[in-house]
């Protein structure tokens, strides 16, 4: 895959994208923009900051950049063993629960338009981890499923027991990566193991191709629960320290204070909507960034 080709994905979505000399971006929320693709890491100039500000509708920009650039100390979770098998799977927490994982479920590919129908898997996940459901609407997934659909390099994988899906996951391949961008699994069958099993086999057959040299979960999370992050760690995945770079428009920058940050932390306890809590992440990365 091209970045142009993964610029299209999220346009297809309707986020607001555009190209700069580093990268492309798109708006995750209204005004903040995040950039593409994740395992590129990037240092924009001033210069570049100063045209995206004034050229674009936008409020601030997330990025990712190097351990010597200013930012906030972070890391992507990444397993990069060409060797992967069960013994790189943590013995204690996670590899009996692997191979139980790969005796209950066969694990293919899917496609787009039957994923599509799967959104109730999406709300499972969210109830668990004690985030909003609303984030996926059906007709939001739907959208986000077209969107991928015939779009080179996007690839969704799932866990089947017969014909039922009990965990999945969307990604695409760049450069030398194999980067997962969504995943999600039906609380009934998780004594089961599927997660252990996708995860396990994706990364594996990933692996073992001479075109990828890692498989990514992306980034440290601004929101996500600590008990995501030590799964994949359990699976075998590792620690790829970077920084994340948060830089907020000139206008704006005055305004991020302790008192601004209360309101908004405090809107996002009890608000349902996706953006306060992303927007409480974003002001926490900045606040810590060194």
């Amino acid at each position: 895959m091209q970045p142009e080709t993964l610029s299209e994905f999220f346009e297809r979505q309707g986020y607001r994208t555009f190209k700069s000399e580093s990268c492309y971006w798109y708006d995750i929320q209204p005004g903040f923009y995040f950039f593409i693709p994740y395992h590129r890491l990037i240092t924009p100039s001033k210069e570049e900051l100063k045209k995206i500000f004034w050229g674009e509708r936008c409020i601030a920009v997330r990025y990712f950049t190097t351990t010597d650039s200013i930012g906030k100390s972070s890391y992507m979770i990444a397993c990069s063993d060409k060797n992967y098998d069960i013994t790189s799977v943590d013995a204690k927490y996670a590899r009996r629960q692997t191979r139980r994982g790969l005796e209950n479920f066969q694990i293919r590919q899917l496609d787009f338009k039957e994923l599509a129908n799967h959104n109730s898997i999406n709300i499972d996940t969210l109830n668990r981890q004690e985030r909003k459901p609303g984030i996926w609407t059906d007709k939001r997934w739907k959208r986000y499923c077209m969107s991928a659909d015939g779009l080179s390099g996007l690839e969704a994988w799932g866990a089947f027991s017969g014909s039922t899906l009990a965990a999945f996951m969307v990604a695409y391949q760049m450069d030398d990566y194999f980067e997962i961008l969504h995943h999600s699994s039906a609380t009934e069958t998780l004594h089961l193991y599927p997660n252990n099993a996708l995860v396990f086999f994706v990364t594996q057959h990933k692996l073992s191709s001479s075109e990828v040299n890692h498989v990514s979960y992306g980034p440290q999370s601004l929101d996500a629960p600590d008990s995501l992050e030590t799964f994949k760690f359990r699976m075998g995945y590792q620690k790829l320290p970077m920084k994340q770079g948060i830089v907020f428009h000139p206008l704006v920058k005055p305004f991020i204070n302790n008192i601004t940050y209360k309101v908004i932390q405090r809107i996002s306890m009890t608000s349902t909507s996706d953006f306060w809590r992303k927007l409480e992440g974003i002001f926490r990365f900045y606040r810590e960034t060194s």
